[in-house]
């Protein structure tokens, strides 16, 4: 008798099968476990780029209200200088 005229029932057929379906099971396990590394890798590069994309522009928002201040003094002088530069104009000499 060949391996091959074993029944369905026959126990070692059945434990040769069982043990190919696990070592099938596992070498999944094995892609799953390594595709989820992988996304964890990637999460964590995505979660650091985004911490340094908040770091700058926190930065770019307190350079923006500098120069939003700076803009406002420099135009306050410019109309002050118009100011007293129409002032001189008028001046009796």
């Amino acid at each position: 008798m060949t391996k091959d005229d074993r029944g369905d029932l026959d126990l070692t057929k059945q434990i040769e099968i069982k043990e190919k379906e696990t070592h099938a099971l596992n070498d999944v396990v094995v892609n799953l476990k390594n595709i989820i590394d992988s996304k964890e890798a990637e999460m964590t590069a995505m979660v650091n780029a985004n911490d340094s994309h908040r770091e700058l522009n926190g930065k770019l928002r307190k350079e923006l209200d500098q120069v939003k201040a700076d803009n406002k003094k420099l135009a306050k002088q410019v109309e002050d200088l118009i100011k007293e530069a129409k002032e001189m104009l008028q001046f009796p000499w």
